[in-house]
């Protein structure tokens, strides 16, 4: 079962969500898909901390950015160009791929550090 839901998250962290919130921001303006790209990073590196498959968020984040490279690189319009200025598209997508890969690391390290000193304190008690 563990190694079902290991492939369901790395099957999920294909979906190439910077690309997605890039190109909504460029043709809509809006920031709907930015959020929604939180949301899912935080559901998708819950799920590895749950499972402890931690090894997940890592090779998840390294699909993610190259399927949201590969995205980028056909289906990115003229107007990225100069919308994402001072960045370029894919130097944007790689700022926010490291920024969302510290903030899961951030997570993971968090948790690993609470359930560890749990164990050390009902270790003492005893």
């Amino acid at each position: 079962m563990k190694k079902i839901i290991a492939g369901i998250l790395l099957f999920c962290y294909l979906i190439p969500f910077v690309f997605l919130a890039m190109n909504e921001d460029a043709t809509t303006g809006t920031l709907w898909f930015y959020l929604i790209m939180i949301i899912a990073f935080s559901v998708l590196c819950y799920g590895c901390i749950k499972t402890k498959n931690w090894w997940i968020v890592v090779i998840g984040n390294i699909l993610s950015f190259t399927s949201s490279c590969i995205f980028a690189w056909n289906f990115q319009t003229p107007k990225w160009e100069y919308y994402f200025k001072p960045f370029l598209p894919n130097q944007l997508i790689i700022f926010e791929t490291i920024i969302a890969f510290l903030i899961q690391i951030a997570f993971v390290v968090h948790y690993a550090r609470k359930s560890n000193g749990g164990t050390e304190n009902e270790e003492k008690n005893n």
